[in-house]
């Protein structure tokens, strides 16, 4: 399950501040091995700058808003296993739905973290008209939670289909009863037919025999003129039914 954190910063003097603050850390928080940073902000339509964030701060301040500090982090077992969600996505979705639900516009400033932690979490600093109460905050989660593993069965389905599948079949050379070379059929030639050399059928299964004068052993073919593809002696025809009219019957013979 996808994990939602929330909380906000409590009205006063310093609230701006704090927010800016807020704003400051999200973007320029240090690496793994503390090394300086400046990670991209984003909101519902783009990324945005530091001044915009700030912009939408004073804005807000004015009208009274209470300003929620909200960290999403899809779980890393079941939902983003191979550290490839779309997190801006993600993110843009869950505060849609929770537009929707308040029934009125909150603007917002995020940034993804996936450099100082395993775990992958994107703080969001929202500008939001009331304080939420415990059960809207546990539908957030629930809705956080349905949109990751949608994303997941969507990108898990897509590799499932790019996958190629490979047939072989055989052709080319036979040598002592092995085949030595084979025919890979990918996406883009399997619908070929598959070819034959010297009236030898291109199949897994199929008898063999020997040339009494070479000695070379190979696919058996019972169509037609068999020739020994190593010296070209006629091995064996196929029997031929003719029909000869004797007086008032037909007489069969082979």
């Amino acid at each position: 399950m996808a994990v939602v954190r929330a909380n906000y910063v409590k009205k006063g003097r310093g609230e701006r501040k704090i927010t800016k603050a807020n704003i400051r850390y999200i973007q320029e928080r240090p690496g793994r091995d503390r090394e300086k940073l400046t990670r991209p902000l984003f909101d519902s339509s783009g990324f945005i700058g530091r001044h915009e964030a700030y912009q939408f701060i004073d804005e807000a301040a004015k009208k009274g808003r209470y300003f929620y500090r909200l960290k999403l982090s899809p779980d890393p077992a079941r939902e983003d296993t191979k550290r490839d969600l779309d997190m801006q996505k993600l993110t843009r979705s869950m505060m849609r739905s929770l537009e929707k639900r308040l029934k009125t516009d909150i603007p917002w400033a995020g940034a993804l973290h996936d450099d100082h932690t395993q775990i992958r979490h994107v703080h969001i600093l929202a500008a939001i008209p009331r304080r939420l109460q415990k059960y809207e905050l546990e539908t957030l989660i629930r809705e956080a939670t349905k949109i990751s593993r949608e994303q997941r069965r969507e990108l898990d389905f897509g590799k499932e289909r790019t996958k190629t599948p490979e047939h072989f079949i055989f052709s080319k050379t036979y040598r002592s009863g092995f085949i030595r070379n084979r025919t890979y059929l990918t996406a883009e030639n399997h619908s070929q037919k598959p070819t034959s050399i010297r009236g030898v059928r291109t199949s897994q299964t199929h008898k063999s025999c020997t040339c009494p004068t070479c000695h070379f052993h190979q696919s058996h073919n019972s169509h037609g003129v068999h020739e020994c593809i190593s010296c070209g002696r006629i091995l064996h025809k196929k029997r031929e039914l003719s029909r000869e009219r004797k007086g008032r019957a037909w007489d069969r013979s082979l």
